[in-house]
């Protein structure tokens, strides 16, 4: 919303903002699940059983499409890609990347000029880092993109009319009011939408009472929104919250917090990985093993430019087939993965990724040239604990950062020190310092890692 209209919708009553969220809402659920999108869903359920070979068949016919189809987009007729021949999907590695600051500082280059402007969509992402981000596309390309989604709910076994809890990005409450409700009613989509950024020490336990009495079947939420709840739930033994799945993205789902979400509401875990760029889509099958969705597009991970092998940690660059509106070749995510080298239970031949590690700006860079990722495990050390997070702001420093109701005592300080150090080596100098809250970035997301070195 913009903020003339977010203070008039702030002043009505809940009543009135439920009926206005229902609304919008409803307008939103017909461009996302109208349209091609009952269709693509169809083709996806079939197709996700298809041979390698099928695949592999289906990947370069798009890649074809794809590269033909550029151009039409100025950025890529500079780039010489026009009247390009593919054979193979090997060569799709003999083309140049494209990085997130160049979509950036050129979106209408890279706008295809064989749509007009009146039928277009714009999406704006500040991303992970808050740095904004204008992405076209058209329904058509929307509804696809919720395909997938649907089929990830699908094997998460969640029925289309199901009773949902969202815990997002949408500032759906004032930021200052003190009191509950902290959350709003989508009717038209029976959903309960929970602010993500009134969740605290003192409000959890009204959140979990809300969950309660709204007993969702399935819970969509960023993983650091839930994990308090969830602690909460646990720690309080609380059984009146049994969803039949939990879905969590947008941020890196440790395994530690994943079992304490399946703990606490006694439910499978489905984690995604995405963008609003529309470039890949990764999802969890029911054996819990992240996928690539090859009919979405293809996927590299690459270090230095190099194809890395399996269980080696690269960047995430990603060729998108949805949206030809702005076609994505070899688009640098900035996000970080580690290939698997075995085929799943599930039967799906899909490309396996063994962990989605995060992004390369969340990362701790060393004096001694390594970037270490993953540092969740350390705050295993420390069960007080609200939340917490590790900010690197010199080469050889990082301070943690961490809410709870009390100062650390000496043994649990050191000991989660020591752990740090492990991971980092001696020549890094770390703080903790006690803080009374973590801020999220625009869209609500908690990075736990920050690197504020600039470069």
């Amino acid at each position: 919303m913009t903020p003339s209209v977010s203070s008039l919708y702030f002043a009505l009553p809940v009543w009135a903002q439920n009926a206005l969220l229902s609304a919008y809402g409803a307008t939103l659920h017909i461009r996302r699940y109208g349209g091609v999108h009952r269709e693509v869903l169809a083709s996806l359920l079939e197709s996700q059983f298809w041979s390698a070979a099928e695949l592999e068949t289906l990947q370069l016919t798009r890649l074809r499409e794809l590269v033909a189809h550029a151009s039409t987009v100025p950025y890529y007729r500079k780039l010489g890609l026009h009247g390009l021949r593919i054979d193979r999907l090997e060569q799709l590695r003999q083309l140049p990347t494209t990085s997130k600051s160049e979509l950036r500082a050129h979106p209408l280059e890279m706008r295809s000029e064989a749509f007009r402007s009146t039928e277009l969509l714009q999406i704006h992402t500040g991303g992970t880092t808050g740095t904004p981000l204008t992405v076209y596309c058209h329904r058509a390309a929307l509804q696809r993109n919720y395909a997938f989604f649907s089929r990830l709910r699908a094997w998460a076994k969640v029925p289309a009319r199901a009773r949902v809890a969202t815990f997002a990005g949408r500032t759906i409450v004032a930021a200052d009011q003190a009191t509950a409700p902290y959350w709003r009613r989508h009717a038209f989509a029976n959903t309960m939408l929970f602010s993500s950024y009134h969740i605290g020490l003192t409000t959890v336990p009204q959140y979990v009472e809300e969950l309660a009495r709204w007993k969702p079947q399935l819970i969509d939420s960023y993983p650091s929104s839930l994990e308090p709840i969830a602690r909460f739930v646990v720690e309080q033994q609380v059984t009146g919250i049994r969803p039949i799945a939990v879905i969590t993205s947008s941020e890196t789902l440790s395994g530690q917090v994943r079992a304490l979400i399946s703990s606490a509401f006694q439910a499978p875990v489905f984690d995604h990985y995405g963008s609003a760029e529309m470039a890949a889509f990764v999802s969890q099958c029911e054996h819990g093993t992240y996928h690539v969705n090859p009919e979405f597009g293809i996927v590299e991970l690459l270090q230095n430019d190099r194809s890395v092998g399996a269980g080696e940690v690269g960047e995430i660059v990603a060729t998108g087939f949805i949206n030809p509106v702005m076609p994505l070749i070899r688009y640098r995510t900035g996000d970080l993965a580690v290939w698997g080298d075995a085929d799943c239970a599930c039967g799906r031949r899909f490309p396996v990724i063994e962990q989605i590690v995060g992004r390369l700006d969340d990362v701790v860079l060393t004096p001694d040239g390594r970037r270490i990722g993953r540092l969740d495990p350390i705050f295993k050390a420390v069960s007080s604990f609200y939340e917490a997070r590790i900010v690197q702001d010199a080469v050889d420093h990082v301070r943690v950062e961490y809410v709870a109701e009390s100062d650390l005592g000496d043994d649990e300080r050191a000991k989660l020190v020591r752990e740090l150090r492990n991971r980092l080596g001696s020549g890094m100098q770390i703080d903790v310092r006690r803080v009374s809250s973590i801020p999220r970035t625009a869209r609500g997301k908690l990075r736990t890692v920050v690197s504020e070195l600039g470069g």
